[in-house]
This record gives structure tokens, sequence and C-alpha cells, in this order.
């Protein structure tokens, strides 16, 4: 069977011979073959494997693959690279604690080291961030996400850029509701759905 795979930052240098940083290229293995042992065809040492997504799930060494599975490897958040982008990533309440080490309680902030061309996709998941946990979501000062509407996870990140991400519980601040700058990811779903920026509920535990 064949596999897509793309690996991330320092990954990179295992990728197939040809490769261009951070593209996707495939594997082929045999039937019944799993993470583990793709992560071992590849000679990528255990400890580096920090996280693998399949399909855009997170899954562990022992998950099996099967034909046409798209793998995503990352290695551990920093590790240098001359390929790689530093995004400044701030983290509001409960968040904080996908910093791990870096988590002040209330908030957290730290430099994420992925691949030039990384999404916000892919910042989440070298967070182990689920996406359904944030909130209120901006990068660079631009809105990008509010709870229930996320069009910005193909929102191609750049070297230095800022993202700020809230919990779910975190409110819109009422003067921001309105005239705020947003990506075009965002403008466009709100011009389909105009009310919802008008509207901020969340659920209580």
């Amino acid at each position: 069977m064949r596999v897509e795979v793309k690996l991330y930052a320092t990954l990179s240098r295992f990728a197939a011979p040809g490769t261009s940083a951070g593209a996707p290229f495939e594997v082929e293995l045999p039937g019944g073959a799993t993470i583990g042992d793709l992560v071992g065809s590849l000679k990528i040492p255990a400890e580096e494997a920090h996280i693998v997504f399949v399909n855009g799930e997170i899954r562990g060494m022992d998950w099996l693959l099967k034909h046409g599975d798209q793998v995503g490897v990352f290695p551990p958040i920093g590790g240098g690279g001359e390929t790689e982008i530093s995004i400044d990533v701030w983290l509001y309440g409960e968040l904080a604690r996908y910093a791990g080490e870096h988590s002040q309680g209330s908030y957290a902030n730290l430099s994420v080291k992925l691949s030039e061309g990384s999404t916000l996709r892919d910042l989440l998941a070298c967070l182990q961030m689920p996406t359904e946990e944030r909130g209120i979501t901006f990068i660079n000062g631009q809105l990008s996400a509010l709870p229930g509407k996320q069009p910005d996870m193909d929102h191609p990140l750049e070297d230095g850029n800022r993202v700020a991400l809230f919990h779910l519980r975190s409110m819109w601040p009422f003067q921001y509701r309105f005239g705020v700058a947003m990506v075009d990811e965002m403008s466009a779903a709100l011009r389909e759905d105009p009310e919802q920026s008008l509207r901020h509920s969340y659920k209580k535990d």
C-alpha cells in the first residue's frame, strides 16, 4: 500500500530524496503496517516523532495505516532548521495548558517552529490542540475565527506571525464586534452569515 507523508520542521531531513522541504511524498508499505513501521522505515528516531496525524486525527504508533492515508509527522516544539518559520503564539485561559512548561496559568507565550508553507492547522497539530477547544482567534491582530466558525484552518502562516488563541469561555469584547479587522477567510465566512458577527455564546460546564 502507499501512503502520503508530510514531515515538518527538522524532520524534513528524513524525506525521500529530491523532496522539497515541507512537501508531501509517497511511501510504499506492506499491508498491516503501523505508524511505528512508517516512522522506522523513514529512519526517524522515535523520540523525534512527537505528534503524528493520520487524515487530520492524532494517532499513536500502533495505529494501522491503510492505502491512501495522509500522514503528518511533527517533531517536538522547537528545534532548528533553515527552512523553518517562527510563530509567536499566545494562549489564553484554559488553552494555556497546551504550552506545557511555558504555561503561566491563565496565559502562555511561546515560540513555535514550523516548516515553511505551514498553516494554522499545522500549528494546532504541533500544539496538540483540538480546534474545537478554541474560540476567538487572531492572526497578527486580525480576527480569524469565532466559536463555531473557523474558516482559518488553511490560512498560511509566515515567519514572525503572531497568533492569539482564546478558550471558548473567553468572551469577545463588545468594542471589537463592529469594524474589526479580519483575515480574508473570516471576512468571506461572515458575508455568508452576517448575523454570526453579532452573536457570541458559549456553553457552561
